[in-house]
C-alpha cells in the first residue's frame, strides 16, 4: 500500500470515527435534553465543522411534511439572526427538499429554479448540500449546510446522509418525548378542571346548607335557647364546618395562583398553614419574582407545596417551617421544604393518611419528570426536596 493509499485510508477511518461520535452525540443530547432545540442546534455545530461548511441549519417538519415547524442555524451570530428576522417556514428550496427522497447539491444556490431568493441582511450563500431527514415514509425535515470552500463532494454528500440516518431516529424520539409531555400537561389541566368543579359543588351546595344551617340554630337560640350549652356547641361546630369548607374550596380552585403567580401564592400558602398550625416561624424564600412558567409546572409545584404543608401541619408537630423555592440556572426548578417537627421514618410503606399525600405529590413530580428527595428519621424533622426541569415547559407555554 502506497503512503498516498495509506493515508486516504486513515482519513477515512478518522472521518468514520468523527461520524460515530457526532451521531452518538445526537442521541444523547437530544434525549436528554429538556427542549430538544439545543442538542439540535449543538448537531449542526458539529456537522458543520465535521463538514467544513461556513454555515448548517436543520429545518424541522411539520406534521404532513408541508412546512417548517423548527429552523435551527450554527454559524450565524446573535446580531445576524436578528438582523435576518423571522424564520423560514419551508419556501423555495427549503420547501423542495421536503418532497424530495435525495439529497440536492448545488455549487450556486441562487441559479437553481427553486431559489426563492434570500432575505435582506442575510449572508451570501452560494453553494448548497441540502439532505432530507426521513424516518420511514415520513418526512421529518432536511438539514442544509451552505457556503464550503471549493464546494461540496460526494463524500460530503454521503457523510451528511448516513448523519440525517442518526438525526431522524433521534428527531422521531423528540418527536413522541412531546407528544407525551403534552398530554401530561393535558391530565394536569383535566385534574386542575376536576378539582375546581368539585370545588363549586362544595361552595354551591353542601357550604350553603352548613350556612343556613347555622342561620336557623343561631335565631331559634335567640329566641328559645340561649343558655343552652349544646346548642351553642353545636352552633360552634357548625361555624367551623363553615369556615373549613371554604378553606377546602380556596385550596381547591387555587385561585391566589391565578391572581398572584406562583410565588405569591406560595407566600400566602406559607402565612395561612402558619396561621393554622400555630408555627413559631414559617418563612418562604424564592428567587423567582417576575418569572413566568407553564400552567402545568406552575400548578404542580404549588400541589407539592401545598400537600407537603398539609403534612408538615397535621403530623410533624412542628414550631419553625421553612419553604424556598429557586430557580438554578436556566432549566431547573427547585422546592425545598424543611421542618423541625418529629419526623418519620420514609421507608415505612403503611397506606397511612401521610403515606398516600406522599405517593400523590410523587405521582405529581413524576409526572413532570422530576426527582422528589424525602429525608426525615423519628424525632430529627423533616426536609422534602422536589426539582422540576423548567425549558420543556416553555414549548407547552408558546402553544
Amino acid at each position: 500500500m502506497s503512503d498516498n493509499q495509506l493515508e486516504v485510508l486513515q482519513e477515512q477511518i478518522s472521518a468514520g470515527a468523527r461520524l460515530r461520535g457526532v451521531a452518538d452525540r445526537i442521541h444523547t443530547e437530544i434525549l436528554a435534553s429538556q427542549t430538544g432545540e439545543e442538542a439540535l442546534q449543538q448537531f449542526a455545530e458539529a456537522a458543520r465543522q465535521l463538514i467544513g461548511a461556513r454555515y448548517c441549519a436543520i429545518g424541522v417538519a411539520r406534521a404532513g411534511g408541508e412546512s417548517l415547524e423548527e429552523f435551527l442555524t450554527a454559524g450565524l451570530t446573535p446580531s445576524e439572526l436578528e438582523a435576518i428576522g423571522a424564520k423560514p417556514r419551508g419556501a423555495g428550496i427549503l420547501g423542495l427538499l421536503l418532497q424530495r427522497e435525495t439529497p440536492l447539491r448545488l455549487e450556486k444556490l441562487s441559479q437553481h429554479t427553486s431559489s426563492a431568493g434570500i432575505p435582506a441582511h442575510h449572508p451570501p450563500m452560494e453553494s448548497f448540500l441540502g439532505v432530507p431527514i426521513r424516518y420511514d415514509q415520513t418526512v421529518l425535515g432536511s438539514i442544509y449546510l451552505t457556503e464550503k470552500p471549493g464546494g461540496f463532494t460526494e463524500e460530503d454528500e454521503r457523510t451528511i446522509q448516513a448523519l440525517s440516518m442518526h438525526l431522524a431516529v433521534a428527531i422521531r424520539n423528540w418527536q413522541l418525548l412531546k407528544r407525551q409531555r403534552a398530554l401530561v400537561a393535558g391530565l394536569i389541566a383535566a385534574q386542575e378542571e376536576e378539582r375546581r368543579a368539585v370545588a363549586y359543588d362544595l361552595h354551591d351546595g353542601l357550604t350553603q346548607y352548613v350556612m343556613a344551617a347555622h342561620m336557623h340554630l343561631a335565631a331559634f337560640q335567640r329566641v328559645y335557647g340561649k343558655d343552652d350549652e349544646d346548642l351553642t356547641l353545636g352552633l360552634k361546630y357548625l361555624k367551623d364546618a363553615v369556615v373549613e369548607s371554604r378553606r377546602l374550596v380556596n385550596g381547591l380552585r387555587s385561585l391566589a395562583l391565578d391572581d398572584m403567580g406562583l410565588a405569591g401564592a406560595l407566600a400566602q400558602l406559607v402565612q395561612e398553614e402558619k396561621v393554622r398550625a400555630g408555627w413559631v416561624e414559617a418563612d418562604f424564600l424564592h428567587n423567582v419574582e417576575g418569572e413566568r412558567f407553564s400552567p402545568s409546572l406552575v400548578t404542580a409545584v404549588y400541589r407539592v407545596a401545598q400537600e407537603a404543608l398539609t403534612n408538615a401541619r397535621k403530623h410533624a408537630v412542628a414550631q419553625q417551617v421553612q419553604v424556598t423555592l429557586l430557580q438554578e440556572g436556566a432549566n431547573l426548578l427547585l422546592l425545598t421544604i424543611t421542618d423541625d417537627g418529629c419526623g418519620f421514618d420514609p421507608g415505612r410503606t403503611h397506606a397511612d393518611e401521610k403515606h398516600i399525600g406522599l405517593h400523590g405529590m410523587a405521582e405529581r413530580v413524576r409526572l413532570l419528570e422530576g426527582t422528589l428527595l424525602i429525608e426525615s428519621a423519628p424525632g430529627k424533622g423533616t426536609q422534602l426536596s422536589a426539582s422540576f426541569p423548567v425549558s420543556y415547559h416553555e414549548e407547552e407555554k408558546q402553544r
